[in-house]
């Protein structure tokens, strides 16, 4: 049931701090009119990683539907659930048909989308892609429950574009629960920004106010937008009683001032009466009409026209002295040839300067989209990637509305476009190699090849089916296997140390490689907090290990004969790491989740950054490499089957694609040298870097 006596308050929130529009994100909001016994609201919340034209109709469509859908059913006596079903009922046909219609085709996998209606008590939602959001449900002791309340709809791995918003989900909202949902860069400040403790003690409009001056204060180059619905109290105005009643008088009733009209009427005219003359008994309408018919001229009678005298008057002119002589009739039809030849001439006049204006501004339509392509060429070369983004997406919208009605327009707009698609190849920085070499393959399934470490002229690789260590020599290509003893099988991470090669398994156990001699010795490690272990990197003479379980990075220092017990490195993130697969270090910890996403850590602390984003997007990540003498972040991408370099601040510098990639998932890489080794399916592949 509704919480009676409740009523729902919104605060929002709006930081923005990016140099160009590489993202579009806001809040649509939609309250029910005044004149409706029903208090409704509707929110739209957008996150798109994209400035595509595409884009920002689709939300101009899902408002413009929405606010027309909410008038047609709010009249209507259902309840909030059937309500919003229908809703989104329309809101799924227009989308369907804005797809049609639409030449370029939106991808969703870089749409986040989500529509709530707040109806008394009750709240509906529906939506897809992902947005941050954290339910706060107030409990009996006065406490709060935190939820992922967009968690629980169900959405589809691949978005039906006729049916985007699949599947809703409806409940009520109790007197004192919070809901905040906003843009997905909000999650790693979560902690910091205090976003629990704010929503479950201060106001929602308050909590929304300082959360946004927190962002503001902070300055992080990003778009930042999120709303804060809380389910309050109403509070009935109690009615103003007065002190004394007087009693009421004629004065006050409500024929007092029509009688005060009457007397002053009847005073008024009394007054008036000794002015006016009146009009003497007796004399009645007809008598002053006699009066007025002697004063006018009497008309003397018609008579009938003279037949002689008529015929006399048609005979005039018969033939003889005619005004339409031969001469002017010439002339007359001289002028009007002269006013046909003048209007034609005019005419074609007035469609030759329409011809020549249309031309005109064709033209300059068309010149101004060249510039901006030519622009968008020059920022590539200077590498001012966002900015080269943003003009070519200015340029095709400019040249979408120009009429190719003639061969040249045509060849023309032809021409541009196929230059522009060039552009945005370039822009998408895809380097196709093929000078690929098979290293080594194993007997086993895929991805038996695991924890690759390339270091000077030597590439290792752990072949868990075999339970092996290959060792192979870039330049002569051959290989040597070394046999791992009882018990290391599982190994899932490799990096170097001063002189040996660290190889560590999913159950926290250590083997070293001698680079001189391969002599194969197990490691001391004494782990009494570890749960799990996904990826250890030797950096110094420390050893750090990631531990999703623990949501927790591990650090141990080197000890004879192994490394010593661990002690926590993060001290301090809004991101949990429940979901990280991989991890690099260069004095900076940086951590991969599974979905693309890159944690920086500085002594403990996280650190505000973030890849930038790629077409198609980044959205399941296979592993991640840097080191600290190299300019280089790696990201490989199984399912788009391309290796993905980055620099420092995160800018995209090149797609590796190939014919011989199937599934790239672990890396190892020399800068130096320009070449990475990459784990495909159950092969080792040698890969030259751009």
């Amino acid at each position: 049931m509704s919480s009676p006596g409740s009523q729902f308050r919104i605060g929002e929130i709006d930081v923005s701090r990016l140099s160009t529009d590489e993202r579009i994100a806001g809040i649509f909001r939609l309250d029910q009119s005044a004149n409706t016994t029903r208090n409704t609201s509707l929110l739209i919340i957008a996150d798109i990683h994209s400035s595509l034209y595409v884009y920002e109709r689709l939300l101009d469509i899902l408002n413009a539907t929405a606010d027309q859908a909410r008038h047609l059913v709010s009249g209507v006596g259902i309840d909030p659930v059937a309500r919003f079903e229908k809703l989104v009922q329309r809101l799924n046909e227009a989308t369907a048909t804005f797809v049609e219609q639409e030449a370029t085709a939106p991808q969703w996998a870089r749409v986040n989308v989500f529509v709530l209606e707040l109806s008394e008590g009750h709240l509906c939602f529906t939506g897809t892609g992902k947005l941050m959001n954290a339910f706060f449900q107030k409990q009996e002791d006065e406490s709060f429950k935190a939820f992922d309340l967009l968690g629980s709809l169900e959405q589809p791995e691949e978005v039906d574009p006729k049916k985007p918003f699949a599947s809703i989900v409806c409940g009520d909202v109790k007197t004192g629960d919070t809901l905040i949902i906003g843009t997905q860069n909000l999650e790693r400040l979560r902690s910091e920004l205090q976003i629990k403790e704010r929503l479950t003690t201060l106001p929602p409009i308050t909590a929304a106010l300082d959360i946004q001056h927190d962002l503001e204060k902070r300055n992080i180059p990003d778009h930042f937008v999120a709303a804060v619905i809380s389910c309050t109290e109403l509070r009935q105005p109690e009615p103003i009683v007065s002190a004394s009643k007087k009693e009421e008088t004629p004065e006050d009733k409500s024929t007092a001032s029509i009688e005060k009209l009457r007397s002053a009427e009847k005073e008024a005219e009394g007054h008036l009466a000794a002015k006016i003359s009146p009009v003497p008994a007796g004399n009645s309408l007809s008598s002053l009409r006699d009066k007025i018919s002697n004063i006018m001229p009497k008309k003397s009678p018609s008579r009938a026209p003279d037949p002689v005298a008529m015929a006399s008057l048609r005979s005039m002119n018969a033939g003889y002295g005619s005004f339409f002589t031969a001469k002017r009739k010439l002339a007359v039809a001289g002028i009007v040839v002269a006013l046909i030849a003048g209007g034609s001439g005019f005419a074609w006049w007035r469609h030759a300067q329409r011809i020549a204006g249309e031309n005109a501004l064709w033209n300059a339509t068309f010149d101004t989209a060249a510039d901006q392509r030519n622009r968008a060429e020059s920022d590539l070369i200077y590498g001012n990637d966002a900015r080269a983004k943003s003009e070519i997406a200015t340029s095709e919208q400019s040249i979408k509305s120009l009429p190719t009605d003639t061969p040249d327009r045509k060849a023309k707009i032809s021409k541009l476009t196929t230059e522009l698609l060039g552009l945005r190849d370039r822009l998408k920085k895809i380097v196709k190699q093929e000078n690929v070499t098979e290293l080594a393959a194993s007997s086993g399934a895929d991805n038996s090849l695991a924890a690759p470490v390339l270091v000077g002229d030597n590439a290792y690789i752990a072949d868990i089916s075999n339970a092996t260590i290959v060792k192979i020599s870039l330049s002569t290509k051959t290989s040597k296997t070394i046999t791992l003893p009882a018990g290391y099988e599982q190994i899932v991470s490799g990096s170097e140390d001063k002189s040996a090669i660290i190889f560590a398994t999913a159950n926290g156990k250590l083997l070293s490689v001698n680079k001189s001699t391969d002599a194969v010795t197990p490691l001391t490690w004494k782990l009494s907090k570890t749960s799990s272990t996904k990826d250890v990197v030797v950096y110094g003479s420390k050893l750090f290990s990631l531990d999703p379980s623990k949501n927790q990075i591990w650090k141990s220092s080197a000890v004879t004969g192994g490394y010593g017990s661990e002690a926590a490195y993060i001290k301090a993130t809004s991101a949990p790491l429940s979901d990280a697969i991989s991890m690099a270090i260069d004095s900076n910890v940086y951590v991969l989740k599974n979905d693309g996403t890159v944690l920086k850590f500085l002594s403990g602390g996280q650190e505000g950054f973030a890849l930038a984003t790629i077409d198609p997007p980044l959205r399941a990540a296979g592993s991640l490499w840097t080191v600290a003498d190299g300019s280089t972040i790696i990201v490989t991408d199984p399912a788009n089957k391309r290796v993905i370099a980055f620099d420092k601040n995160g800018t995209l510098t090149a797609q590796i694609q190939s014919s011989h990639f199937t599934a790239p998932r672990d890396v190892a890489a020399d800068e130096a040298n320009k070449r990475m080794i990459v784990t495909d399916g159950n092969k080792l592949l040698l890969v030259p870097m751009p």
